[in-house]
């Protein structure tokens, strides 16, 4: 492979919170980067949503498990939680989706939290709908912590089983306001890669570029490597037209820099 005359160029799609800890990876393992995140995340505003989650929270106990889909989605319950439950509930078994996840639960938690199924390899709803304990789930009640309008496949088949299913919808996945902008003055070229860490960041990418008045900005886009957390989502990708995917095993930042630095081995040339 020729060796690159410059740093082949990450560009770092992550929410902020999250994005600086990539960046500082990337580079130290020898990428360029350009933060440009395409998902911001706040907790859900509208008051009858607000009361939805409120009545979910105090009826926290009732529940025989608990599914955390994402670090945001632990982070809001307990805000939640530390507001109505002086002392967390005992008795619910609680799910993960990523080591990540598991480990904020954890820490959040703390003692109301003595056990953890978690879904670690591929880190999807797919792999944790196969954990032994949510295979016999008849007239169990299963609360999903999530973002407003996340995917339905762990309810979908939750239900087929047998179970009762509520979602605890806490917080709003967003393009952020400068995204547009960010994106026209990245000056993309042919040595960067778009990391992208979920499904609905790439559905923020596609709507960037399919809103841009450039048209060769929005062909620039299509043609780069995209980085991605599954096949799942890199079919997605293939379907809106992209033509060059690297697929991740799972959406850990530790799987897709060794991902990244397979497909670019020139970096430490």
């Amino acid at each position: 492979m020729v060796k690159s005359k410059c740093p082949r160029r990450v560009i770092a799609t992550r929410p902020l919170a999250q994005n600086t800890s990539w960046c500082a990876r990337l580079e130290s393992e020898g990428f360029a980067t350009l933060g440009l995140p395409l998902l911001a995340i706040s907790a859900v505003g509208d008051k009858a949503q607000q009361n939805a989650v409120k009545q979910k929270i105090m009826n926290f106990d009732q529940y025989n498990a608990v599914i955390f889909v994402s670090q945001n989605a632990v982070d809001h319950t307990y805000t939640w939680l530390d507001q109505y439950w002086p002392q967390f509930p005992e008795g619910i078994q609680y799910f993960a989706v990523g080591a990540k996840t598991a480990e904020r639960a954890q820490a959040c938690l703390g003692r109301g939290l003595t056990d953890i199924a978690i879904a670690k390899n591929t880190m999807t709803s797919e792999e944790l709908l196969q954990h032994a304990l949510l295979l016999d789930v008849k007239q169990q009640k299963i609360l999903i912590c999530r973002g407003v309008g996340g995917r339905g496949k762990l309810a979908e088949v939750l239900q087929q089983r047998g179970a009762i299913v509520d979602y605890c919808e806490l917080y709003h996945r967003q393009i952020p306001a400068t995204a547009y902008s960010e994106l026209e003055r990245a000056a993309l070229t042919e040595n960067d890669v778009i990391s992208i860490f979920s499904g609905e960041t790439l559905k923020h990418l596609i709507q960037l570029a399919d809103a841009s008045s450039d048209r060769h900005l929005r062909e620039k886009i299509r043609t780069l490597p995209l980085l991605l957390p599954s096949k799942r989502v890199a079919d997605d990708a293939a379907a809106a037209g992209f033509h060059y995917c690297l697929v991740s095993p799972n959406a850990s930042e530790s799987k897709m820099l060794e991902t990244l630095l397979k497909e670019f081995p020139e970096i430490h040339s």
